[in-house]
């Protein structure tokens, strides 16, 4: 298959990279310089030195008409996600939006149109869903191995100046408000994946915003409550300050407990029992962080060449952000 990759950043080169190690050959549009060039230009050299046939183009419609994608996938700012996905959608493509799906609700009702009216796939890059143990916690919480469950919490810190060695985060999007940028976009792989386990609040509440010394405008430390039906109860944090970077998800339910720290590589169930020890599920030592791109890659794929819905399909995308976008309401970003 064809695929065209619009916005070279690291995500962008990521999912390149893994395109083609599929045997799908890929094309990359750029749109234009900005703070990331260096880092862009200094990859197109090594993939050209490496004997690497790079194919690249400036002019959107250009590329659709010269190179005939299967499907593009959009890897760009934030803020410039919806922009992209119209001009993909009015065009007839198949779309790959990496998360979040876009940063405001402008334009939504346009892509649900073109999206029925041209029968396109469209599928949001939440990858965490292929997360193994994640994957784990979800299937024992369904089965009932905590109970109930009661109420749960997120934590989800990582500091910014961290992110890019090659880049000074103050010059990226994710520090301001206008490039679709702060800790709850950018962190919203947290709340999909409490949207997978339990789809959406009935009520939310947050404090937070602009609290760092950090530069840049954007939210850079917010906590949320939501409450789901049952008086299920969730906590969330996230922050762009923490040092080292933290990311758990503990659920409380009627007879123990589950959590899932990414950092530790651990799943952990504590029974309420007292005569039943503590039991760690470990991640696997073969377990590659690239191996969740890869997987959502293949899903994508699958749901193109078999006429079935992407796992991560546009109404949950919207879902997920309307979820975001509250919790930044509450906050007044």
């Amino acid at each position: 298959m064809r695929f065209l990759i619009c916005g070279i950043g690291s995500i962008g080169q990521r999912h390149y990279r893994n395109l083609k190690s599929l045997g799908h050959e890929t094309a990359l549009f750029r749109a234009g310089g900005g703070a990331n060039a260096p880092f862009i230009d200094k990859f197109l050299s090594e993939e050209q030195s490496s004997g690497q046939k790079v194919k690249i183009y400036y002019n959107f419609n250009e590329a659709i008409d010269d190179f005939k994608p299967s499907a593009v996938f959009i890897t760009n700012p934030n803020s410039k996600h919806m922009e992209t996905a119209l001009l993909a959608a009015r065009a007839g493509q198949n779309i790959f939006i990496e998360k979040p799906l876009t940063h405001n609700m402008d334009g939504l009702e346009e892509l649900k149109a073109l999206a029925e009216k041209k029968n396109l796939k469209i599928m949001i890059g939440y990858n965490l869903r292929w997360h193994p143990l994640l994957k784990k916690m979800k299937a024992m919480v369904a089965n009932g191995d905590i109970g109930q469950p009661i109420s749960a919490h997120i934590e989800m810190g990582e500091n910014i100046e961290d992110w890019h060695p090659w880049e000074d985060y103050r010059q990226a999007y994710a520090a301001y408000k206008n490039g679709g940028g702060g800790a709850v976009l950018c962190f919203s792989h947290d709340i999909d994946y409490l949207y997978w386990f339990f789809g959406l609040p009935e009520t939310i509440q947050a404090i937070g915003g602009k609290i760092t010394p950090l530069g840049g405008d954007a939210e850079d430390m917010v906590k949320a409550l939501l409450e789901y039906k049952n008086k299920f109860i969730v906590s969330l944090h996230l922050d762009y300050w923490q040092k080292p970077p933290k990311r758990f998800f503990e659920i409380i339910g009627t007879t123990g407990k589950i959590t899932w720290d990414y950092y530790t590589k651990n799943l952990t169930l504590v029974s309420r029992d007292n005569n039943i020890a503590p039991i760690v599920y470990p991640l696997s030592d073969t377990f590659d962080r690239n191996d969740m791109f890869i997987d959502e890659i293949k899903d994508f794929i699958f749901a193109l060449k078999n006429e079935k819905e992407a796992s991560v399909p546009l109404q949950e995308g919207i879902d997920v952000l309307e979820i975001s976008l509250k919790i930044k309401e509450q906050i007044g970003f």
